[in-house]
């Protein structure tokens, strides 16, 4: 029995059933370690997978491994620590041959693809990522990457440039802000060291430009950023650059600016939706070795339903007060009380309430309809979109399995399910009145 291949396969399967983030996080680095008499052993890099995936994903992974072995099957989760050498590169240099020139290049040593949480919200980017590592300057060129503070627009860059390095250490790459190339320019103005301030920008195989949307209105600045972006380009040379919105968006930007930065790929990373949460808050303990339970972790990713720095922030804030509080582990109870500081532990139930049942019958009143026509067969608009946030919160609120809730709403597909999600997720991150929405159903449970 090849046990290689049929882990292989049986994660090939958890991909499509996983939302991206956390089959990333949690199932791409585990490895089937045995399979005698029907048990098996599957190896995680560390403990807070094994509970996460004993808890959370146990059965998802047993039904996709019983589908290849055509056995019922019993799983147990296991630390291997090979995995865990693997897969920890958070901690780890960048390759010797290329540290001089990480330094060169201004680039932050932690801002790889290795440390990079790709989940639906930056999926696309991610991809356009991978075919510019492929063939600098010649893909998407140039690359440019809008989206709201804080949704990992700098790391998507710079793990790009890090890549570009790892396969010709000779390349010649710099990072910097649009603010840093304004600045250096007047500084070069009044020393007149202006020959020099040109080498430095023009001669480079790959420039890395975040916030350019600081050089609107500066007229000069514009002036001399089309004339470096124009010599690198015409060279042949890889141009990423990153805004708070896309350039058609950006007032008191030059036209021929314009045309230019929306001659290439133009993307846009958008909030990260609750899974990716999830996997971000999963990646970011890991690095700092806290202990925390997979039901604190959920409940923190519906509570800061937020931008990424946002959450970093909320996490050390948490990790902080259990180092002042002593706790060995942070549990549901640690955060619950760490966001409503004022809940009494003797009055707080922690068993939570809400049921599939529930959830759907608070749905159908809110969108004034029966719950058979909410789980029943009709395509009405009214329907498929109350069907839709019913699945979303389905899914978010008590992480039901995809199955479970295509069975629940009229026998549904888990694909449907997925492209359910999907959409909700994308309208919550840039939809006001969905957003409110959602938090008025919520708020009714």
């Amino acid at each position: 029995m090849d046990i290689e291949r049929i882990w292989k396969n049986t994660q090939e399967e958890l991909k499509i059933s996983l939302a991206p983030a956390i089959f990333q996080t949690f199932v791409l680095k585990t490895q089937l370690i045995s399979l005698e008499n029907n048990i098996a052993a599957i190896g995680c890099p560390n403990t807070y997978s094994v509970d996460f995936n004993r808890k959370r994903h146990y059965d998802i992974i047993k039904n996709a491994l019983d589908n290849q072995t055509k056995n019922n099957n019993t799983l147990t989760f296991i630390v291997q620590e090979s995995l865990k050498t693997e897969t920890d590169t958070s901690n780890t240099p960048l390759f010797s041959y290329t540290q001089n020139k990480v330094s060169n290049s201004s680039l932050h040593p932690k801002y790889t693809f290795d440390t990079l949480v790709v989940g639906n919200s930056n999926n696309f980017a991610f991809a356009a990522a991978q075919g510019i590592v492929k063939n600098p300057g010649l893909s998407y060129n140039p690359f440019f990457i809008w989206g709201g503070v804080g949704v990992g627009k700098t790391h998507l860059m710079q793990a790009i440039g890090h890549e570009l390095l790892k396969k010709n250490p000779d390349l010649k790459i710099k990072y910097f802000s649009a603010e840093t190339f304004g600045n250096e320019l007047v500084n070069a103005l009044k020393t007149k060291n202006m020959n020099q301030f040109k080498d430095k920008y023009r001669n480079l195989d790959c420039i890395l430009v975040d916030d350019i949307q600081f050089i609107a209105g500066k007229e000069y600045t514009q002036e001399e950023f089309f004339h470096t972006f124009n010599s690198l380009h015409m060279n042949g040379k890889q141009v990423i650059l990153t805004s708070d919105r896309k350039p058609s968006e950006i007032n008191h930007l030059e036209d021929r600016l314009v045309s230019r930065f929306m001659g290439g790929l133009t993307v846009d990373i958008q909030l990260p939706d609750y899974e990716m949460r999830i996997a971000i808050i999963s990646k970011k303990i890991e690095e700092k070795g806290i202990k925390i339970t997979p039901e604190a972790v959920e409940f923190i990713a519906n509570n800061v339903e937020s931008n990424i720095r946002e959450i970093e922030g909320k996490l050390q804030q948490i990790m902080v007060q259990s180092l002042a509080n002593q706790t060995e582990e942070i549990d549901l109870f640690f955060v619950q009380n760490f966001f409503n500081p004022n809940l009494r532990s003797n009055t707080y139930d922690l068993t939570p309430k809400l049921n599939p049942r529930h959830i759907i019958s608070v749905c159908a009143k809110h969108f004034n309809i029966k719950t058979s026509e909410l789980c029943g067969k009709s395509r009405k608009k009214e329907l498929v979109t109350a069907r839709h946030i019913t699945a979303y919160l389905l899914l978010t609120q008590i992480n039901l399995p995809l199955e479970e809730v295509g069975h629940l709403l009229g026998g549904r597909d888990h694909t449907s399910i997925m492209h359910a999600r999907d959409k909700i997720l994308n309208d919550f991150s840039t939809n006001s009145q969905t957003r409110q929405l959602i938090n008025q159903i919520k708020s009714a449970f």
